[in-house]
């Protein structure tokens, strides 16, 4: 299945509660660079850490300096295998950015000979016959790319559900399918060790909700940073026609901050753990618009005042510039 990923990256902590330079190997590996996250964590002290930390830095350095072992795993049956095969790929890509491209012909390979395909059948391709084959072994899957790396979660559970979300500019009734009992959360969960991963995703036809990765369907973190995430993706895409990954996703979290109050620093600290400069990576990119934006509307001196800011101030600036930038292309597209 493709799709248009919605990376809701459910970081278990702000930026504020992370010491300084985990925050930034965590932002380092969403942005699939895990030489640079290495590099950050090498210094850091384990025992001066709390339990949590400690474990997110072992586990980091055990699991992105070993790309070799990944692929290796034996595996019985063809998820796993699949599994095996993808959590390869995703350290080789990030520990050699520049080689990304020869890895991905890597994986290509790899799944052709796993799916018994004709030689020269090419990613794209290869994926829906992957998807029959964990289908066929109890599972549902979603393959194609996620930022910068191609993806993989297999989850076992699924149930539909209607829900109607109110957004900035209008309500909305969405279709909305609850995932659960996963055997992987994808490339950013397997690089973060847990400490971020894909919330949610849009389709034409409906939101997919990772219902692990929120405490409560009544919370304020699922109905913010899922339901109005992911549906102002959906309403966009109706409304809207070419809007690139990063222009949707800048939209989806003005909508986040514009209705977040008791999870604000939280969404602001996912934020701003993981900026970036590259289209390429759209939630990095369009994090750091929405943080340079915010900061010169409410004239701050640098993005960590926004965590202290007044709430229904930074509401009411994420707010209007939803609604400059709807402006300017209803405009456009006259």
């Amino acid at each position: 299945m493709h799709a248009f990923f919605a990376l809701a990256a459910a970081a278990a902590s702000t930026a504020a509660q992370t010491p300084p330079a985990i925050s930034e190997a965590l932002g380092a590996a969403l942005q699939a660079d895990s030489a640079r996250a290495l590099s950050l964590l090498d210094g850091i002290d384990v025992a001066a850490l709390a339990p949590r930390d400690q474990a997110t830095v072992i586990c980091m350095r055990q699991r992105l300096d070993q790309p070799a072992k990944a692929a290796e795993t034996p595996a019985p049956g063809p998820t796993e295998r699949a599994l095996a095969i993808y959590r390869g790929y995703w350290v080789a890509a990030m520990a050699r950015p520049q080689d990304r491209d020869a890895e991905e012909r890597k994986l290509t390979d790899a799944l052709r000979s796993l799916l018994g395909a004709p030689a020269g059948t090419d990613l794209d391709a290869l994926e829906p016959l992957l998807a029959k084959a964990i289908e066929a072994d109890g599972y549902h899957s979603l393959e194609g790319r996620t930022g910068l790396l191609r993806e993989l979660m297999v989850w076992s559970r699924q149930d539909e559900r209607t829900m109607r979300v109110a957004l900035p500019e209008g309500e909305r009734a969405v279709k909305v399918e609850l995932l659960d009992g996963f055997k992987s959360f994808g490339w950013s969960n397997y690089a973060t060790c847990g400490r971020a991963s894909t919330g949610g995703w849009t389709t034409d036809d409906a939101l997919f909700a990772v219902v692990p990765r929120y405490a409560s369907l009544d919370g304020e973190e699922f109905r913010v940073s899922f339901l109005g995430h992911e549906a102002q993706h959906f309403a966009d895409k109706a409304r809207f026609k070419d809007l690139k990954p990063w222009e949707l996703e800048y939209r989806a979290k003005l909508t986040e901050l514009a209705q977040a109050r008791d999870t604000r620093a939280k969404v602001l600290g996912k934020f701003i753990i993981d900026q970036g400069d590259d289209p390429a990576s759209p939630h990095s990119y369009a994090n750091r618009r929405v943080l340079s934006e915010l900061v010169e509307r409410l004239r701050l001196a640098d993005v960590s005042a926004l965590i202290a800011a007044d709430g229904a101030a930074v509401q009411a600036a994420a707010v209007g510039l939803l609604r400059e930038d709807t402006g300017r292309r209803t405009v456009a597209q006259r």
